[in-house]
């Protein structure tokens, strides 16, 4: 069973040049897994309608590209705040491990690498929901 101990931070690569800064991200070599979806979130103006949901089997990576981003974990028996507000840290959620964002500032962009297509049957959106199934 996935515990907050599962719950992982990134540092990804970076390559400084006199041009920009370059941040790989390659699919088995930074992530552990193979990306089959990326999506990103911003404008955030109602902090209830994001995250507080976990996964059957999609495991993700959350990226803060923007701003600053609470990510707050839970395991079904503990609970933890992560704060993520550079772009070369990563924090990898597995599967069965329910995760809250609070998007501290109004230019926050998160961009999510997943596992898995989107299919809404993989969702758990109610926290008893999510406590019983984690017993």
């Amino acid at each position: 069973m996935k515990t907050i101990d599962d719950v992982k931070i990134f540092n990804f690569r970076s390559f400084k040049e006199s041009d920009g800064v370059l941040v790989p991200i390659e699919s088995g070599y930074d992530i552990p897994f193979k990306i089959e979806r990326v999506f990103y979130v911003f404008n955030v103006n109602n902090q209830n309608d994001r995250g507080k949901h976990s996964h059957y089997k999609t495991k993700q990576i959350l990226i803060c590209l923007n701003g600053e981003i609470d990510v707050i974990v839970d395991d079904g028996n503990k609970r933890k705040t992560i704060t993520i507000n550079d772009k070369f840290t990563g924090i990898f959620i597995p599967e069965m491990i329910w995760d809250e964002q609070i998007y501290k500032t109004e230019d926050s962009l998160l961009m999510v690498l997943c596992d898995t297509h989107y299919d809404i049957e993989d969702y758990i959106e109610d926290y008893d929901t999510f406590k019983k199934l984690k017993q």
